[in-house]
């Protein structure tokens, strides 16, 4: 094991402790809400989606240990497929995500566009389930095309985002391959686009409020920025998570994954933080918990 191997392990292993409550915090919060409320919000609905998708790929990470020491295709397989399937949606549920912010923020005088706008909450959960089914197809062919018979030797060992195991490496159609990026890299100009009409669509209202003083502090402006913060994290993790992938299946170059799994592994963590801080109620729950715990704490002192 070379030092950038064990390197990328400890930064996982840090990430993975981090990221398993942090995930069941989102995914806990927004069901106690949806069952109190007997409300369950569109922006919840896709917080609580990619926080699915970041917990399984976490609760991945096992697996991939087990796969390590038995060396077994069998778990390869399974490891291999989830992995794509998770990492597949969570792409997918961050462009739903952008696509709603930008849906709530920018006006257009569009017939399509405002149509969408008035009929995007009919539409999500058909997007969920067509992005639960395409990342299942696309990762099909990958599940098929996996045997014993075409298992070689490797010359990288990483992490959860590179299905390689530590005697085996996985070769894989080009065509399966260019099919599975392509839809990968659709979504993300989806969700880039998206992000790109909100930035100007923020500054062009922050250029016609300059000179009222109380602009920039108004309470949408502050929401409306909170929000392009949590979608500029989502763009960066999701560019990390798509280079790296493009870089492990169409590459035998692997020196891209030593240097951009650490910037993946950061992005993770701060695409957690942005969803908690840019949702109200998810932000005043974590105050509510850190001010009991420091009340406990001082009180505990006192004693």
């Amino acid at each position: 094991m070379t030092v950038l191997e064990l390197v990328c392990y400890i930064l996982e292993f840090i990430t993975v402790l981090f990221l398993i409550p942090t995930n069941i915090f989102i995914v806990i919060v927004n069901l106690l809400t949806w069952i109190k409320d007997k409300k369950f919000s569109q922006v919840e609905q896709l917080i609580t989606s990619i926080s699915v998708c970041n917990f399984v790929e976490e609760m991945l990470t096992p697996t991939y240990v087990v796969n390590i020491i038995y060396d077994s295709p069998k778990i390869k397989n399974i490891y291999f497929a989830l992995s794509c399937m998770v990492l597949s949606c969570n792409v997918w549920f961050s462009t739903f995500l952008c696509v709603y912010f930008c849906l709530k923020i920018v006006n257009v005088k569009n017939t399509l566009y405002m149509c969408l706008q008035r009929n995007f909450q009919k539409i999500l959960p058909w997007l969920f389930v067509s992005a639960i089914l395409g990342s299942v197809l696309v990762s099909v062919p990958f599940i098929l095309i996996i045997t014993e018979e075409n298992v070689s030797n490797p010359k990288l060992n990483t992490s959860a985002i590179n299905w390689q195991s530590d005697s085996t490496f996985i070769s894989f159609k080009e065509r399966d391959i260019l099919f599975f990026l392509t839809l990968s890299w659709i979504a993300l100009l989806i969700l880039s686009i998206s992000t790109l009409v909100i930035v100007t669509s923020l500054f062009k209202h922050m250029n016609q409020v300059q000179q009222n003083l109380g602009g920039f502090r108004s309470p949408n402006m502050k929401i409306h920025v909170q929000a392009l913060r949590t979608i500029m994290s989502l763009l960066f993790s999701n560019i990390i998570i798509l280079l790296v992938l493009t870089a492990n299946l169409s590459s035998n170059d692997n020196m891209w994954s030593y240097v951009i799994i650490p910037l993946y592994f950061m992005s993770k963590v701060v695409v957690c933080w942005s969803l908690i801080k840019g949702n109200r109620n998810l932000d005043k729950t974590l105050r509510n918990i850190f001010s009991k715990s420091h009340c406990i704490n001082t009180s505990d002192d006192n004693e």
